[in-house]
């Protein structure tokens, strides 16, 4: 058992209104009237206790959406699906309404909080009722890689999988030997640690691994950062040596069902990069556009062919590139080498035209990735400074600094008019999103760490350190 699921003061009456919201909502939301646990607490002789009622909840619905699981390959994202860093799209929005505002250790929206074990600066990602997240542990010299998976309604740890041992290798302060997040298409769930790519099933079973740099301990110098993400055949990783040895790095395709590599694309004249890869379906074709030191680049997802290239100048990018499909905004660079563009896209595959609407040098950031919201977007630097450009112009709409308190290193998410920004030292700073500046809520935490907070249904995923929590939104 990871640690106590805790339910807060959740009647019998307001379970049944969120089971009948869940049967209106239809599918997507299955995994929040399929089982739910509903603790209450009353005080005793000696203190309080937690009384816990179990409910099921059985219908057609459900024995429909497993047929459509199986008949489908369970690959399709709807409200209530996480299944990657930064969400469906890889932007960091979600289309959910009511999701919550305020939330404290001990306010009545907590639905659970569970201690994980190791540590990892990997986000949750939630597909069909499961949350998964990797993590890992060290000893003197070795590291132990996991896969943890949890239900999301009760919390309750549903396995954990070992992935094997490495040996411990260089890496930055802040970063961890679990950094890159898990993605999953509803029926595998995909984990790499930087050496290594593994493909287990829903239930935990290892289906394959993949070794993809034997010399990753003796190279790397600030660790693995890039998460993983999905074409329709193939799992793609970015992954950079930080050598000045040749490769230096490569963007490669792994065939989803065997790990067998498909294409790889290496460069030896670059240093480093650690952004997440986007996919995006332009036309009748699916690219792989990916930031790397000195442009943002368009791949076939097929063929690994290069279909275009945008010069930028910043180095060492670790802040991930957002799309909306039509403009494409590039912030991030390291060591006073940073940069930000918005590019308008046309066209398609190699015919795609790149032009560069406005650029920047001031307020880059450095780790956070931004986002791109409701034709706004929205930077935040490590220092707590937090800017709003209007896109197609790049108009500075506003600029603030936001509470002192820690590093600003987690990824930006949206969603019902919200910002919500995370500092490392647990606190979540809510702002609303709009042409002026309005700051709704600061929510601190006993502690903080840098995961990115991912979306789910009504609710929020936010882990620390050493804790995994839930807080619900309006009628979770």
């Amino acid at each position: 058992m990871l640690g106590s699921a805790r339910r807060q003061r959740v009647s019998v009456s307001r379970w049944s209104r969120r089971h009948e919201a869940g049967r209106e909502r239809g599918l997507t939301d299955l995994h929040a009237t399929q089982s739910d646990v509903v603790q209450s607490r009353a005080d005793g002789p000696s203190g309080p206790r937690l009384i816990n009622m179990r409910f099921r909840a059985f219908s057609n619905i459900a024995l429909l959406a497993g047929a459509l699981l199986a008949c489908q390959g369970a690959e399709v994202s709807g409200p209530g699906e996480w299944p990657q860093f930064r969400g469906p799209q890889g932007n960091g929005v979600s289309s959910e309404l009511g999701l919550p505002l305020t939330w404290s250790e001990d306010s009545d929206n907590l639905a659970w909080k569970v201690t994980i074990p190791g540590e990892g600066n990997s986000s949750p990602i939630v597909s069909h009722g499961r949350i998964f997240l990797s993590t890992a542990t060290t000893s003197e010299t070795e590291v132990e890689r996991r896969v943890i998976a949890l239900d999301f309604a009760t919390g309750e740890q549903l396995w954990q999988t070992p992935i094997g041992l490495a040996a411990k290798s260089k890496r930055h302060r802040y970063n961890t030997y679990a950094a890159p997040t898990p993605v999953t298409d509803g029926r595998h769930i995909f984990a790499h640690f930087g050496d290594l790519l593994a493909c287990l099933d829903r239930e935990g079973q290892i289906l394959w691994t993949k070794e993809l740099d034997e010399q990753y301990a003796e190279f790397a110098h600030y660790g693995s950062a890039s998460s993983p993400v999905l074409t329709e055949k193939a799992v793609i990783i970015a992954h950079d040596r930080e050598t000045q040895k040749k490769p230096q790095g490569w963007l490669g395709a792994f065939d989803k069902k065997t790990g067998e590599e498909l294409w790889k694309v290496e460069w030896a004249d670059k240093c480093c990069s650690y952004t997440t890869p986007l996919v995006r379906r332009r036309g009748a074709s699916e690219e792989v556009i990916f930031t790397e030191s000195g442009a943002v680049s368009s791949y076939d997802a097929v063929t690994g062919e290069k279909l275009w290239t945008h010069l930028l100048q910043f180095n060492q990018p670790v802040a991930s590139a957002v799309t909306d499909g039509e403009f494409l905004a590039v912030f991030s660079g390291a060591h006073n080498v940073r940069f930000g563009a918005v590019l308008k896209l046309a066209g398609e595959g190699k015919d795609t035209q790149t032009e560069e609407l406005w650029q920047t040098n001031q307020m880059i950031p450095q780790t956070a990735s931004p986002v791109l919201y409701d034709g706004k977007l929205y930077t935040v630097v490590d220092l707590g400074h937090m800017v709003c450009y209007d896109v197609p112009t790049g108009t500075r709409l506003w600029r603030r600094r936001l509470p002192e308190a820690g590093g600003y290193r987690s990824s930006l998410v949206a969603g019902d008019g919200k910002i919500y920004t995370l500092t490392s030292s647990g606190m979540t700073v809510v702002l609303a999103a709009g042409h002026e500046f309005q700051q709704l809520a600061t929510n601190p935490l006993a502690e903080g760490g840098n995961s990115s907070p991912a979306i789910a249904g009504r609710s929020i995923l936010i882990r620390t350190k050493t804790t995994l929590y839930r807080f619900d939104g309006e009628g979770a």
